[in-house]
């Protein structure tokens, strides 16, 4: 089987990690919009995309896949995803498993506002989240919110737009800075809904924060969850973290691909506050801290390799050694 992974960008490791998972049963594509990216070097063949807003964009990605015989397709990034959801189809009758979830689920994880309503509704424990300014301070009014606040795009990445208000002041000038800068989003822009909002104020929790990798097979089906504590972030990206065991985590993670239902791997952020896990976001793909999880012992490209070719993985790529503590670093990628 063949492997394609879009947007590959820098993520040279997971390149490199679907190339052992395979052990010569078969190669790995990438694609990008640009060919300056570390991922495209490292792979067995590396393709151009045009951006995902292009119409051309679901042809040239079913081009590739015919002609290095692609037999799975994984996005690593969030903005592409709903546009090869809302055309799997095209791609099952192609005989193409799509390790991406239905649009609904995508929508789900994008829109932070309907996280939020997910957790509420499914009685998860999340920060308390208003949508505009003037909610924000009635809320502060009647005491339901308290100094310091988030304020955030109500889609967003890698903490664009983020800030922390500690005074009514400063949250006016952040909720108007934020949407300042939620208008130069491209992407923001692309993604919005009719009636979507723009931005969240939100509580700010204080707490430990863990990474979940939730998976699931293709059919949606809980497989496992992994948990690593968060020591250090870099751009929303986690930087350090420790494996752990964690029933009350696990669990968590558990009802969350139960209910979510999605297709492969969900990156999942919680916080821990006074032993109380808050979900505080969902993202559809193999997240920037799945790295850490494989250092510890799990192997999910070779779980899922082996799931889209109706093979049950073994039980050791599914689990992590506890206590496995790991830093990200800087590797140089040369062109020959």
């Amino acid at each position: 089987m063949n492997v394609l992974l879009t947007s590959v960008g820098r993520r040279t490791y997971l390149v490199e990690y679907f190339q052992e998972a395979l052990r010569g049963r078969g190669k790995v594509i990438v694609a990008n919009t640009t060919f300056d990216a570390s991922g495209m070097l490292v792979a067995d063949a590396a393709c151009l995309l045009p951006p995902p807003t292009n119409p051309a964009y679901i042809d040239e990605v079913l081009n590739i896949c015919a002609a290095h015989d692609v037999g799975l397709v994984l996005s690593l990034h969030d903005w592409e995803a709903p546009f090869l959801a809302a055309c799997a189809d095209r791609f099952h009758s192609c005989g193409i498993l799509l390790a991406v979830s239905r649009p609904d689920v995508i929508e789900l994880c994008l829109s932070k506002f309907k996280t939020y309503e997910f957790a509420k509704r499914h009685a998860l424990a999340t920060p308390t989240t208003v949508t505009s300014l003037a909610a924000a301070i009635e809320s502060l009014k009647s005491g339901e919110l308290k100094f310091p606040l988030i304020v955030k795009p109500c889609r967003g990445q890698g903490s664009i737009g983020l800030n922390v208000a500690e005074n009514e002041s400063e949250l006016e000038f952040y909720v108007g800075r934020c949407l300042r800068v939620c208008a130069q989003i491209p992407s923001n822009k692309l993604l919005h809904q009719d009636g979507d909002e723009a931005i969240l104020i939100q509580e700010h929790l204080t707490g430990i924060e863990y990474g979940l990798d939730v998976l699931n097979d293709f059919e949606g089906r809980f497989v496992c969850c992994l948990v690593k504590r968060k020591f250090a972030l870099r751009a929303g990206e986690t930087d350090v973290a420790e494996t752990v065991r964690s029933p009350v985590l696990e669990k968590l993670g558990r009802r969350i691909g139960e209910l979510v239902g999605h297709v492969g791997m969900l990156d999942v952020d919680v916080i821990m506050v006074r032993d109380m896990p808050y979900l505080l976001e969902l993202n559809p793909r193999i997240g920037g801290h799945y790295l850490f999880s494989h250092a510890a012992g799990a192997n999910i490209p070779a779980a899922m390799i082996a799931m889209a070719l109706g093979e049950q993985p073994k039980k050791e790529w599914l689990r992590v050694q506890p206590g496995v503590k790991c830093f990200k670093g800087i590797t140089a990628v040369f062109r020959s």
